[in-house]
């Protein structure tokens, strides 16, 4: 393997091309501490060495995200990945703390859905849960169990969210004339609510 380019990535910090078309973020540190530079073989050794302190910074990272707040597995590679560190690495980082218990989509999935779930759709619930990363297949799953659970309350819930949208948008059922109406009606749908929760928020 071989250092094709070295780029300032700010003051502490330095990306480095090998072979031309992997790349990866060091600390200055590291480049000295590796005596690494533009044109040299990187031995096998060096390399294990390299890759060994790659993941100990990756899984310091992890610590360092998940202290302040829960992650999906595709939030978390992505910062990784933002940070510099080689595709291998990010999976492998990504795995310990899925092992350990530290990042668990359902879980992530569930707690948002509860936080959330007071003020706004259930349709943007779900848009938001596959924007973040969790599958199609577990949101799915995860709001089955959820809506036979609370089903009664979301739609209760859903009709209060209408009713405030509504007087926001200073909505009277009783002055407001057909082409008003529809317009309200095509607002709240794009904001994710059913036909029927509509209806019921319009009549109530």
């Amino acid at each position: 393997m071989q250092i094709t380019d070295l780029t300032p990535v700010g003051k502490t910090r330095t990306r480095v091309t090998i072979d031309y078309d992997q790349t990866l973020v060091l600390s200055n540190r590291d480049i000295l501490q590796f005596d690494l530079r533009k044109d040299a073989e990187i031995s096998e050794e060096v390399w294990g060495k390299l890759c060994g302190k790659l993941r100990s910074d990756a899984l310091l990272k992890c610590g360092s995200l998940l202290k302040d707040m829960d992650y999906t597995e595709k939030a978390l590679s992505g910062k990784l990945t933002g940070s510099g560190f080689p595709e291998e690495v990010v999976r492998e980082a990504v795995e310990a703390m899925k092992e350990a218990h530290y990042v668990d989509d359902r879980r992530f999935a569930e707690n948002y859905l509860h936080s959330h779930a007071g003020s706004r759709s259930r349709l943007r619930l779900r848009m938001d849960l596959l924007n973040k990363g969790i599958s199609s297949d577990l949101a799915d799953e995860v709001f089955t169990e959820w809506e036979e659970e609370n089903g009664s309350q979301i739609f209760e819930e859903e009709v209060s969210q209408v009713h405030e949208l509504l007087r926001k948008r200073h909505y009277d059922p009783e002055t407001a004339d057909w082409q008003e109406t529809q317009k309200t009606k095509a607002f709240l749908m794009r904001k994710g609510y059913s036909a029927e929760v509509i209806r019921a928020a319009l009549h109530s």
